[in-house]
Formats: structure tokens, sequence, C-alpha cells
């Protein structure tokens, strides 16, 4: 992953979260919440390369499989299955990550699995694409579980800036 998820995933990231000035909380949050927009996205993306991999071997096990072409025309079908309504319950987020997120995490995905095997997917053979499914569910779970991290972190923060504002100690307008 990148230096500055893995710090923020780190306990010690909340420690003294209490006694620490409004505005670092507040820059504290806007932080996480960069780096889940970043996990996010490049988790799709991922999500994406796996739904295309998933397709052709179905494909293939319905005897369908080995016409690139044929895959790409199912693309807008493919990628809008389980995309869901709009509302995910988390307050909406600017929508164009963080390149400094997003870049470095598109690498690990490319060196997961890249855009050359997604190109070359309906010539693959059956254990190069067992292998790609394996991979790519391997580094989504774990961009799920830093999302689900970040998430807790954000409510802690969050959590924390609330208690300040019930409280009369810090002024309710964000930075």
């Amino acid at each position: 992953m990148i230096p500055d998820l893995q710090r923020v995933l780190e306990p010690e990231y909340l420690a003294g979260v209490h006694d620490a000035a409004t505005d670092n909380l507040r820059q504290m949050r806007s932080e996480c919440t960069d780096l889940e927009n970043g996990v996010s996205y490049v988790r799709r993306l991922a999500q994406g390369r796996l739904d295309v991999i998933v397709a052709e071997t179905q494909r293939r096990a319905d005897g369908n499989g080995g016409d690139l072409a044929d895959l790409v025309a199912s693309l807008p079908e493919l990628l809008s299955d389980g995309v869901r309504a709009p509302g995910s319950g988390r307050v909406d987020q600017e929508l164009d990550p963080p390149d400094d997120v997003v870049v470095p995490l598109s690498d690990v995905l490319d060196g997961v699995v890249g855009p050359s095997i997604m190109t070359e997917v309906a010539d693959l053979a059956p254990d190069e694409l067992s292998a790609a499914v394996i991979a790519l569910r391997n580094f989504e779970e774990q961009l799920s579980t830093s999302r689900r991290s970040l998430h807790t972190t954000i409510d802690a923060l969050n959590d924390e800036l609330a208690r300040r504002i019930a409280a009369g100690e810090a002024p309710t307008t964000p930075a």
C-alpha cells in the first residue's frame, strides 16, 4: 500500500485525539476522506477488471469465450451490473479522487493484473484467468479492509468533533 494510508491506519494515528486542536482534527478528517476517496476509486477499478475476467471465464464455461470483440461489446452491460443506486449512507464526497492516492494504488493494481492482461483476456489460458481472478479478489479485499478501517477512523474523528461542538468547545463552521 502507500505510506500515507499505512500511517493513518495505525492505532497511533488517533492517539491523543481528545487533546488535539480542532483544526488538526479537521485536517486529519480531510486527509482520511481523501484517502478513502482514492481507495474507493481504485477498488472500483479492480472490481471492473475482476468483472471482465469473471465474465470471460463464464462465457468460456458457456462455450462462448475467446472473442474479444464480443466481450468488448458486452462491457456496458457487464460493468453496470451491481452498481448501486445513489446514496451510500455516507456524506457525499468529491468525485475527483486525489492523484497522490490514485496513482500509487493504481500502480499496485497494475502489478496485480495490468492493462496488458485486460487487452488479452480473450486469449488467456484458463489457469491465467483463474490466477488473475484470485489476485484481483485478494487486492480488492485488501482495499475493502483499508476502506472499512478508514471509515472507522473518520467516524472517530467526526465523533470527537461532534462532542466538541455539543460541549461548545469548537466552532461549528468547518475550516
